[in-house]
């Protein structure tokens, strides 16, 4: 078990900024969130993010974005056709806003790189992300796992990722949007730790570790750390 950490120790906002929740009304979407997996693809199942540079693009313009609003990143893979990140958010408006921000300049960034292959008026992602708001810990570990697993088969035919953040977990060396301390309070694990458990165990595995150690947690820490309310 970890200490009794609430959503609000997790976050760099003060609580003063936290009375946004809930407020925005998009579809269906829970936004009593706190970690949320957002998936972000292409309008027709293209290759959008093999353009040259955009996946370093993507990443970087969503550090800045989350680091100018208090939003952590947890993880973030950018494949060629989606992306998936993780987000530890302080309202499910905020996050909403960043990746308005991020998928129209992403966009424009792809245009123009291909102009020919993406003129004016053509979409190239999806104009609504998804939204999952992750609610356990069991879920968020074999979570991580599947993303460090997604761009496998790429690894395996030494193909190109347009970005894939666990080599920051290889290497202890994290861009400004990601709280090193943050695994250790959330898993129980260092950043190099949990690189070492997802490279060296198979998603079953995984899956019996998330329950073994994390399954136990009472109701009371799930909620205050997933829960907002």
């Amino acid at each position: 078990m970890p200490e009794n950490y609430t959503f609000r120790d997790l976050l760099r906002k003060r609580d003063e900024d936290l009375d946004r929740i809930g407020r925005a009304s998009y579809r269906n979407i829970d936004k009593t969130g706190v970690f949320y997996h957002v998936i972000t693809k292409s309008a027709r199942g293209d290759n959008v993010f093999l353009a040259k540079g955009a996946g370093d693009y993507r990443h970087d313009l969503l550090c800045r974005l989350c680091e100018e609003r208090g939003i952590i990143l947890v993880f973030s893979t950018t494949m060629p056709s989606h992306s998936h990140d993780v987000l530890l958010t302080p309202d499910w408006e905020t996050l909403c806003g960043v990746y308005k921000i991020l998928n129209t300049n992403v966009s424009k960034f792809i245009r123009k790189q291909n102009p020919d292959k993406y003129p004016a008026g053509e979409r190239i992602l999806r104009r609504h992300p998804v939204y999952i708001a992750v609610r356990d810990m069991v879920y968020l570990c074999i979570l991580g796992k599947y993303i460090f697993d997604n761009p496998e088969y790429l690894r395996k035919e030494s193909r190109f990722i347009p970005h894939d953040c666990f080599w920051m977990f290889q290497k202890s060396h994290f861009s400004s949007a990601y709280d090193e301390t943050l695994y250790k309070k959330l898993f129980g694990l260092e950043p190099r730790q949990l690189y070492d458990l997802y490279s060296s165990s198979s998603m079953p595995q995984i899956r019996q570790f998330a329950v073994e150690k994390y399954g136990s947690w009472p109701a009371s820490q799930t909620r205050s750390l997933f829960y907002r309310e």
